[in-house]
């Protein structure tokens, strides 16, 4: 099982959430859980799309605070 496979499993809705608020697919959303958890709390990227976003730490933060405007993906 890969780091995105875990993920997939573990935060399914907040995956849903970031791609809604970003309009990102499924593996970008991914990439930006899985850069998160590799290189933790920091707003660099090696994937320039997501940099112009604000970075992993941003956009997972904003999609947290969007996830809760959303209840039908309860």
């Amino acid at each position: 099982m890969t780091m995105g496979d875990q993920m997939r499993q573990r935060y399914p809705r907040l995956i849903r959430s970031v791609q809604r608020v970003h309009g990102l697919s499924e593996a970008a959303a991914l990439t930006v859980f899985v850069e998160y958890a590799i290189f933790g709390i920091t707003d660099d990227t090696n994937e320039t799309y997501l940099a112009s976003l604000g970075g992993p730490l941003t956009i997972l933060q904003q999609g947290i605070i969007r996830r809760h405007f959303h209840p039908i993906d309860r």
